[in-house]
C-alpha cells in the first residue's frame, strides 16, 4: 500500500520541481526582455589598494524594452564605496573617474552568474565589484602609435632589435643598438603560405633581460609605472605556433604559445658595467601587445614600445 502511494507522490514532486524551473526560466527571459532591478556595491581603490573617496561611478544599464539603456551617476564615500541600482536587461557597464587618476571601466553581467531573477530583482542583489583607479604620478613620454610590424626573410639567425628605433639593427633595419635579439623559424619558403613558426627571444648582454608584469586590463593605464631593479630578469623567451595535422595532412588544430596580452615585458638593456663587473647603468623599456607571425613577406614582429633614454631612470609611465 505504501509503495502504491509513493508513485504519485514522487510524480507530484517532479512536476513541482519542473514548474519551479520553468517559472525561473520564464522570469529570466522576462527580465532580459523587459528589465529587472539590479543592485550592487562598487568599491573604488587606487593602485596601492587604498579606497578612493569622491570618485564618480557612471553606470549604464543594459537596454531592454522597459529599460532603455539609461545612465546614472554615483559618488563614492570615505570608504570608496557606492551603491549602484537601476533597471537593466542583463548587465551593467561601469566607468569610474576622478581628477588625478586614469579612468577604469568594467561590467557586471548577471546572466553569466547564473543565479537568475527573484521578485523582479537580479541575483545576487548584494554583489560587490572592485574597480582599480591608477593614479597619475610622473608621466615621462608619449607612447608612440605603432600599428605595423617589422619584417624579415632571415631564418635561423639571431637578429638584433632596437626598441628606441623600433626596427631591426643594421644591416637588417635602421636600428643602432640591439636591446634584444630574435630568431625565426617557419615551415615554408618565401612566396608561399606559412602555417607555423617559432620565435625565440634572448638578451645576450650581462645583466640584460626582461620579466613579466601583470596588467590592469580595466584601466586606461594598464601597464607598469616603473621597472623594478630587484626583479629577476629572464634571459630567454620562446614563442611558437605550430600546426597539428591529421593523416590526410590537413591542419586540424594548433599547438601554440603566444605572448599573453594580459601581461607586459619590462626590459633592461644597454647595460654598462663597472671595472669589477657589477652593473653601473642600464636603460629600461616596456613591451606590450607583442605579436608575431609569418606570411608572404616572411616573418614579422610587432609590439607597443616604451623606451626611457635616461640611464638608470626606471620610470615607464607615458603621457
Amino acid at each position: 500500500m505504501r509503495c502504491q502511494m509513493a508513485i504519485p507522490t514522487l510524480a507530484v514532486l517532479v512536476l513541482a520541481q519542473f514548474a519551479m524551473y520553468a517559472r525561473a526560466d520564464s522570469d529570466l527571459l522576462r527580465a532580459i526582455k523587459y528589465g529587472a532591478t539590479a543592485q550592487l556595491t562598487v568599491k573604488i581603490v587606487d593602485d596601492a589598494k587604498q579606497p578612493v573617496e569622491g570618485a564618480k561611478v557612471e553606470a549604464r544599464f543594459d537596454a531592454a524594452l522597459s529599460a532603455s539603456g539609461e545612465s546614472k551617476s554615483f559618488v563614492t564615500d570615505t570608504n570608496g564605496m557606492a551603491v549602484v541600482s537601476g533597471k537593466t536587461g542583463k548587465s551593467v557597464s561601469l566607468r569610474a573617474t576622478k581628477d588625478g587618476y586614469y579612468g577604469s571601466t568594467d561590467e557586471v553581467c548577471f546572466v553569466s552568474m547564473g543565479q537568475g531573477v527573484k521578485n523582479g530583482t537580479w541575483q545576487p542583489n548584494d554583489f560587490k565589484k572592485i574597480i582599480v583607479l591608477n593614479q597619475m604620478k610622473n608621466p615621462m613620454a608619449t607612447r608612440p602609435n605603432v600599428s605595423y610590424g617589422r619584417y624579415t626573410n632571415i631564418t635561423g639567425k639571431w637578429l638584433g632589435f632596437d626598441i628606441a628605433q623600433y626596427d631591426f639593427v643594421k644591416p637588417n633595419g635602421k636600428g643602432e643598438v640591439a636591446d634584444f635579439e630574435v630568431k625565426f623559424e617557419w615551415d615554408g619558403q618565401r612566396g608561399e603560405n606559412f602555417h607555423g613558426m617559432d620565435m625565440d627571444m634572448r638578451f645576450p648582454e650581462s645583466f640584460a633581460g626582461a620579466y613579466y608584469h601583470e596588467r590592469v586590463m580595466q584601466s586606461e593605464f594598464k601597464d607598469a609605472y616603473s621597472a623594478s631593479t630587484n626583479a629577476t630578469y629572464q634571459k630567454t623567451f620562446t614563442f611558437y605556433s605550430r600546426p597539428i595535422r591529421n593523416l590526410a595532412g590537413e591542419i586540424v588544430a594548433r599547438n601554440q604559445r603566444h605572448f599573453d596580452t594580459t601581461k607586459t615585458l619590462i626590459v633592461r638593456s644597454r647595460c654598462v658595467l663597472n671595472d669589477d663587473g657589477t652593473l653601473k647603468s642600464a636603460r629600461y623599456s616596456e613591451i606590450t601587445d607583442l605579436s608575431f607571425g609569418c606570411g608572404r613577406k616572411g616573418a614579422w614582429i610587432m609590439f607597443q614600445p616604451i623606451f626611457n633614454p635616461t640611464p638608470n631612470d626606471t620610470n615607464l609611465e607615458p603621457k
